[in-house]
């Protein structure tokens, strides 16, 4: 015999007592969405500003490092047995990957270059793309003509971002205004690692959880970046100090906020929110350098996230299956 599923009500408990009102999974998983997007907008304008004075792979150590810090204690409170894996080469790729991705996002955003908060965050939405491509090649996913069709369109979008000239090339001057510069280079190679290292995680999250995940990730980063914070080794004053410490542990307290985010909401009603960085770091761009990104990167940025968010909304569809529960004899 099947029985339906039912869930308690938000206000009360399995025996009907109120215990006063509780927010849902998806308004809890918003909540977590919007704190990562506003804690992902201060650690890299930190990261931006600090770039002045220091290198941005000696801060990319550092914000490994301090996260280390942090997350270690938090998996031997919970136990070293959840660090167990039978996987250690394909982790040790992934950290590779994700490493690379978010020093490369930190080089993007850097001093060195004069990329805006907003343009890097509008390419950075490009990941989603690179996770369906990559599904499809590394994982042998199924990907169907609806979702290579939404992928497409996003690489458009990017392509109006980075090169606006493209599609009127026969015109004098149709790409005066070139933006694939280094620090567009930077940001296009950052979502592309940093989606290789969420296609290896959607491999080892079957047997690994996601704190253990967070704290390999910032072990291993770590040391993968040691030698390269030797190289180009800063001495920063004991103020910058204290605001890389700061970085690091709003950069933490992001990532922590988006995987809480997604492990309370639904995918499909989370994702879209994560967009509201765009924004977020428009007004910072208004604030810090005082100037508005052109109408190409709002363009590029538009058909990319409703390119991305169509794609979230296939592979929930092509996921979902209906729940029952068969009642025991």
């Amino acid at each position: 015999m099947i029985d339906q599923v039912s869930q308690n009500n938000a206000s009360g408990t399995d025996d009907g007592e109120p215990t006063g009102p509780r927010l849902s999974g998806n308004a809890l998983g918003a909540v977590f969405m919007v704190l990562s997007g506003l804690g992902f907008t201060v650690y890299i304008v930190l990261s931006k500003e600090l770039s002045k004075e220091v290198h941005p792979v000696f801060l990319a150590f550092w914000r490994s490092f301090i996260a280390c810090m942090i997350s270690v204690p938090v998996i031997l409170r919970v136990g070293l047995h959840k660090m167990k894996t039978r996987r250690p080469g394909l982790l040790l790729m992934r950290s590779m990957f994700g490493t690379l991705g978010f020093t490369l996002a930190m080089v993007a955003v850097s001093d060195f270059f004069t990329m805006s908060l907003s343009q890097f965050n509008a390419i950075s939405f490009s990941r989603p793309l690179f996770v369906t491509v990559l599904a499809a090649i590394v994982l042998r996913e199924m990907v169907g003509p609806h979702r290579w069709g939404a992928v497409g369109i996003g690489f458009v979008g990017v392509l109006i971002m980075v090169m606006p000239g493209i599609f009127v090339f026969w015109q004098p001057g149709a790409f005066d205004n070139l933006n694939l510069d280094m620090g567009t280079l930077c940001a296009l190679a950052s979502a592309f690692f940093l989606a290789f290292a969420i296609v290896l995680v959607k491999t080892l999250s079957a047997e690994l959880s996601a704190i253990a995940l967070l704290t390999y990730a910032n072990v291993l980063s770590s040391i993968l970046l040691l030698p390269f914070c030797i190289i180009y080794w800063s001495n920063p004053s004991l103020e910058t100090w204290g605001w890389i410490i700061f970085m690091a542990g709003t950069g933490f307290v992001a990532q922590f906020c988006y995987i809480s985010a997604v492990k309370v909401g639904d995918a499909s009603f989370i994702s879209p929110l994560d967009y509201l960085r765009l924004p977020m770091a428009t007004v910072a761009d208004l604030i810090i350098v005082g100037f508005l990104p052109g109408t190409n990167v709002w363009i590029g940025a538009g058909i990319i996230v409703v390119a991305a968010i169509y794609i979230t909304y296939r592979d929930r569809n092509k996921k979902a299956q209906p729940v029952t529960i068969l009642k025991g004899r």
